[in-house]
């Protein structure tokens, strides 16, 4: 059995800032819809659309995390049950069904995580759960929907094809829907503001993720976690590149003055899957206690993580995005299997990572596909193993604390022995 010690865990001081501008961002949503502007709610990636028509946009994910942090996802998902939701349909669907449940029949949950109504729900349809999102909301709320589907490719050969399908769907469909909502024109310039400083704030995000390379690691993926919201929250806004720039500046000091994310790091470790936004603290304390650091992850790193390519001045602003997405940056490759393999290996390497561990959501299944096929493929092609643990984002009933220490005892172990024999 691994040996379990008391590490130090050395936050962040940067992250602490984040907070205060989520905090502001929700009471910035509510004050608007009181002043009786126009609000939007967005899965997927397509908020900067509405962002860039001067709405006040809920990316639905990022709720995920609004809610765990005001330690209230139980709480929404028994509302969204007692309205008749279904226990396995995915978390997030039924937080957002749960605060509909919440504000239409009174089920009590904290104030604070009640959202305003919106004037428009925009559906980025990257699985069938996002479908459901729609019809669910729009049902019990009356809003108006717009869905653009997002489809993942079988093949790279796919993603010109594909890409051209998108463009035409958020011309066609959702840009007119937005100038109806909002009576005036898309402001194509408020556009390009966003994406300027969305390319200077993942340029310098991407400078930070160097940090990660260096043994000890002076940061984690849970800060990188934490620190994702910028880029969502307040899209388009100025202190989004100053925050960055506080986080490169705080990394370059720990890099100089040697000080390591945790004390005594031991295993560094890929994380695959959603980062499980309710027991973030759960897991890092059970990491550290082991001396193991989370490092890299397929679902954080695709948030824009090639800003070279944005082009905010191009003839086209709509399909450079696209391309992002699809046949330049080749975001959505990262969901195929052959695509997410070969991005796990490359992460493996670069990081110099130990081992894998492997979220599987028991409420979203798309991210699950080709988990275990991986793992295997990996220690084929480079001998690092890995270990699945199911469980949930939010969900605290699906997770179980037994499976997650075994699990993890049983990769530090296979570490060790491999170690032992080289």
């Amino acid at each position: 059995m691994v040996e379990k010690k008391r590490y130090k865990l050395n936050r962040l001081e940067t992250t602490r800032l984040i907070g205060p501008l989520v905090d502001r961002h929700w009471a910035e949503l509510r004050e608007a819809k009181e002043r009786g502007e126009k609000v939007a709610w967005c899965s997927g990636p397509l908020f900067i659309f509405p962002y860039a028509m001067g709405m006040k946009c809920h990316f639905m994910a990022g709720y995920a995390a609004y809610c765990a942090g005001r330690k209230a996802g139980d709480q929404v998902l028994e509302a969204a049950e007692a309205d008749g939701e279904l226990m396995d349909t995915c978390s997030y669907h039924r937080l957002h069904t749960g605060m509909a449940a919440a504000i239409l029949r009174g089920h009590p949950v904290k104030k604070e995580v009640i959202l305003p109504i919106p004037d428009l729900l925009i559906i980025g349809r990257l699985c069938t759960e996002m479908a459901h999102y729609a019809e669910a909301l729009h049902r019990r709320l009356g809003i108006p929907v717009v869905a653009v589907d997002f489809p993942p490719p079988r093949r790279k050969e796919d993603l010109p094809r594909l890409e051209r399908f998108v463009v035409r769907q958020i011309k066609e469909n959702l840009i007119p829907t937005l100038e109806k909502v909002c009576g005036k024109e898309f402001d194509e310039e408020g556009l390009r503001r966003i994406l300027r400083v969305l390319k200077e704030a993942a340029t310098i995000r991407n400078q930070c993720w160097e940090f990660f390379k260096l043994k000890p690691t002076p940061w984690t993926l849970w800060d990188y976690g934490v620190s994702i919201a910028p880029v969502f929250y307040m899209m388009g806004k100025p202190e989004t590149v100053p925050y960055y720039k506080a986080l490169l500046c705080e990394l370059k000091e720990r890099a100089e003055k040697k000080i390591p994310a945790a004390d005594g790091e031991k295993y560094r470790l890929y994380w695959d899957g959603w980062l499980p936004w309710a027991f973030l603290g759960m897991f890092i304390r059970k990491f550290v206690s082991y001396g193991a650091v989370p490092i890299c992850g397929r679902y954080p790193w695709e948030f824009f993580p090639h800003p070279e390519y944005i082009d905010p001045d191009a003839d086209d602003v709509v399909q450079n995005w696209v391309e992002l997405y699809y046949t330049k940056a080749q975001q959505a490759a990262v969901f195929m299997p052959e695509g997410a393999l070969e991005e796990v290996t490359k992460l493996v390497e670069e990081y110099s990572i130990d081992g894998l561990v492997m979220f599987a959501s028991r409420t979203c299944r798309a991210w699950n596909v080709g988990q275990q096929e991986i793992i295997n493929e990996v220690e084929r092609r480079l001998g690092v193993p890995g270990v699945v643990i199911e469980a949930d984002m939010v969900d605290s009933r699906m997770v179980s604390e037994a499976q997650i220490e075994t699990r993890l005892q049983a990769l530090f172990e296979t570490i060790d022995a491999r170690r032992r024999r080289e």
